[in-house]
């Protein structure tokens, strides 16, 4: 054999080779480097205040505004900090997360918060969140007590009923009472605080006061004078019933888990033949999104939370079977009318990926190991360097394409994605990552 074709037979070897430990594991990128180029985007959009120091939202744009939702602002780039300080020890990372922190508590108002101004993506019980876990990562008192007085300040906003309590009859997990019963009942366990607890068992029998009784299960608006319903997570049925399931396994109690499993059977009506819901009704019937808002990575929380309650493996089948059609479309590769040009934690590519790593840990199926890694390189591949740093242009709205940014926060921008580079290093150290949103379901790190 002459040494030219053995040299062809050695790289096939070597790549055949290569080819298989892809289908077992992630691409070896660096991923904490990867971060901290992402992380630069978002220091040099650093504003300082006369509260003290907040992000832009927008760094290229001159009209950009600060925030301080969850979503888009202050909260999410504080999470970003502390992971970022979790995974390299630097405390120059704890301080950046501190002195935002430190924002929003002297922006905090002894005032009646407004029911936009409440939410868990949206205000309080997100920079909430966000405090308390500055809190548990510096034992500082001062973040302690700035997290029980924005309890107190959400009870204080909360309208009461018979029963429960709401918010303007906001039920969704992004600005409603199903995403603040969920940082309830997580600040309840971090701060060991049972009226939080209590608080939460109100937001749950509020949701139940305003549940819809159709023919086919129980609905949910996002609120009442909305003309169209959103069933999936995060505006709608699917998120509802979550915080729902969860609330029943806080406190056994059966009408909790039987609202959830009665809402389910309302999704089902809705799923086409490859366990999709529309986006909206009526109007949006053949419109399917694909990520974290209104997709099946954000309803399959729901079915995680229901096999957790019953322990009945017909919610994990439907994950896995809805999974699989998704994984069919071959949207690392080519956009769809509900998967657009976006790569961020709630429209794109980000909460795709972040979906099937979470599906691996429960299944250990490692097709969807390897599907979460062709997303992630698709991520990494849409990424646009600029002098030392990363950034991500992309469309955050499906209705206005063409409007493109760049942004900082967590669920559209650097911090989310930079968040999820930093999970995947905690993996490749075998570690389980610092931060977990109230809204998704903890799973032990399959190894």
């Amino acid at each position: 054999m002459n040494k030219r074709i053995l040299k062809i037979l050695v790289l096939i070897i070597f790549l055949v080779g290569c080819s298989n430990q892809k289908n077992d594991s992630f691409s070896d990128e660096n991923w904490i480097s990867l971060a901290m180029e992402s992380e630069k985007y978002i220091q040099q959009s650093k504003y300082l205040s006369d509260e003290g120091e907040i992000w832009k939202v927008m760094p290229d744009s001159l009209n950009s505004q600060w925030d301080k939702s969850l979503y888009s602002g202050a909260p999410g780039i504080i999470l970003f900090y502390l992971e970022l300080h979790n995974a390299t020890k630097d405390t120059i990372y704890l301080e950046e997360a501190k002195l935002g922190a430190d924002y929003l508590i002297n922006t905090l108002q002894d005032t009646l918060y407004t029911d936009d101004l409440v939410g868990l993506y949206t205000g309080l019980a997100g920079i909430g969140f966000a405090i308390t876990e500055v809190y548990k990562s510096t034992n500082d008192q001062t973040y302690q007590k700035a997290a029980i007085k924005i309890i107190d300040l959400l009870e204080a906003s909360a309208t009461k009923t018979e029963q429960g309590i709401h918010w303007a009859s906001m039920s969704d997990i992004v600005y409603g009472s199903s995403g603040i019963g969920l940082y309830l009942q997580y600040v309840a366990d971090e701060l060991k605080l049972p009226k939080a607890d209590s608080l939460a068992v109100l937001v749950a029998e509020g949701l139940l006061e305003t549940a819809i009784d159709t023919l086919n299960g129980l609905r949910w608006k996002f609120m009442p004078n909305y003309n169209i319903y959103m069933d999936n997570f995060s505006h709608g049925t699917s998120g509802v019933a979550y915080f729902l399931s969860q609330t029943y396994k806080r406190t056994q109690n059966q009408k909790y888990l039987d609202a959830a499993v009665q809402a389910t059977k309302l999704l089902d009506s809705l799923t086409n033949e490859k366990g999709y819901i529309p986006h909206h009704l009526p109007g949006g019937e053949d419109l399917y999104y694909l990520s974290w808002c209104h997709g099946p990575p954000g309803t399959s929380r729901l079915y995680y939370s229901l096999f957790e309650a019953t322990n009945d493996e017909e919610w994990l089948n439907k994950m896995t079977s809805t999974a699989n059609h998704l994984m069919d479309e071959g949207i690392h590769e080519h956009e769809t009318p509900g998967y657009w040009n976006n790569v961020g934690k709630c429209c794109g590519a980000v909460g795709v990926a972040e979906y099937y790593l979470w599906l691996y840990d429960i299944t250990g199926n490692k097709d969807y190991l390897q599907f979460s890694d062709k997303m992630t390189q698709q991520l990494i591949a849409s990424s646009t360097q600029e002098d030392n740093y990363l950034k991500w242009i992309h469309a955050e709205n499906r209705t206005s394409p063409d409007i493109v940014a760049a942004q900082t926060g967590l669920m559209q921008g650097s911090a989310g994605i930079g968040l999820w580079f930093l999970q995947l290093n905690a993996r490749k150290l075998k570690k389980d990552p610092l931060i977990c949103l109230p809204d998704k379901p903890k799973v032990r790190v399959r190894e």
